[in-house]
């Protein structure tokens, strides 16, 4: 870096083709790669040095260019990490209180990049926000799939049926700003998001859709419960406030679970491309989405990791 502290051009773009290099960044708008490059910092480590230590809160990435890195838990390491892999984004997304433990299994270098700067540079990329994004709902799917029995998802409530009612464009926007996975974005995101969801109706025993059916759009579960199956067997019942199929059509993957109405049930269906043009159009309901979905990573990652922990015992 020379002295007045300003990346010499060669030097940017040596970082911007390394940023490309990474899984989600190819389609990433140079201009907006540059900026990252800008705010990237280079760091190495020494195998057996700790990259992040737990009890610290995690305020910054680490995009990994060479080497392994080992995410620990009590000690015990759970999960790896390679050469283009990303650490530390779901801990920075959400703020986590109580850090995380990544200790450099080999010698590694990074490009570390602050939590608040990426998200700076995702307001004005959308196509990073996307990437984002999907990569998060992505890890939510592995998981899933690695949680016997009910794949992670809770009992719905003991009364799945609602009085019914007219869902106009109030009653929507209300019903979508309680639910989890859409954050806490502005009422107008949700308001053009919701004037172009429909209502749709499914009798108590209709098949929905298929495992590796084209996923071109989620459920919002207004009233009524959904039976799923996997492939592997595993079985969830997803009742009102859920969202349904919503991992698989904002990552851009197949069904994976077969859904039937057990009941009788109302929903808003939203198309995912609807939500990807809302999204580029309101960033900040983008990025609220990032780090609710990053939360409920968080939570699946612990529950993988304790199976993971308890088979070892």
């Amino acid at each position: 870096m020379p002295a007045d502290g300003v990346a010499r051009p060669s030097r940017r773009v040596e970082r911007v083709l390394a940023l490309r290099s990474f899984p989600g960044l190819a389609l990433v708008d140079p201009a907006h790669l540059a900026v990252m490059a800008e705010v990237a910092e280079e760091r190495s480590f020494r195998r057996g040095e700790a990259i992040l230590s737990p009890g610290t809160p995690v305020r910054s990435m680490h995009l990994i260019r060479r080497g392994e890195v080992a995410i620990l838990r009590e000690g015990i390491p759970v999960r790896s990490f390679r050469g283009g892999d990303i650490v530390g984004a779901i801990a920075a997304l959400t703020r986590t209180p109580q850090g995380q433990h990544v200790l450099a299994v080999s010698d590694t270098t990074t490009f570390e990049i602050d939590v608040s700067d990426f998200e700076e540079v995702l307001e004005e990329s959308f196509a990073l926000l996307l990437a984002a994004l999907r990569g998060i709902l992505r890890g939510a799917l592995e998981c899933r799939l690695q949680i016997p029995e009910d794949a992670g998802y809770s009992a719905p409530p003991s009364e799945p049926v609602r009085t019914s009612t007219s869902l106009g464009l109030v009653e929507r926007v209300l019903f979508l700003r309680r639910l989890n996975a859409f954050g806490a974005p502005r009422v107008e995101a949700l308001a053009e998001l919701a004037r172009e969801m429909t209502e749709v109706a499914f009798r108590a025993g209709a098949q929905i859709w298929q495992i590796g059916e084209p996923a071109p759009h989620c459920l919002v579960v207004w009233s009524g419960v959904v039976s799923c199956i996997t492939e592997t067997g595993q079985r969830f019942r997803l009742g009102p406030d859920s969202v349904v199929g919503g991992i698989d059509s904002i990552a851009g993957e197949p069904r994976w679970y077969i859904a039937r109405a057990e009941t009788d049930v109302v929903a808003l269906r939203g198309e995912a491309a609807l939500l990807m043009d809302v999204i580029e159009d309101h960033p900040d309901m983008g990025i609220a989405m990032l780090r609710a979905s990053a939360g409920n990573l968080t939570d699946l990652y612990e529950r993988v990791d304790r199976l993971a922990l308890e088979g070892r015992g």
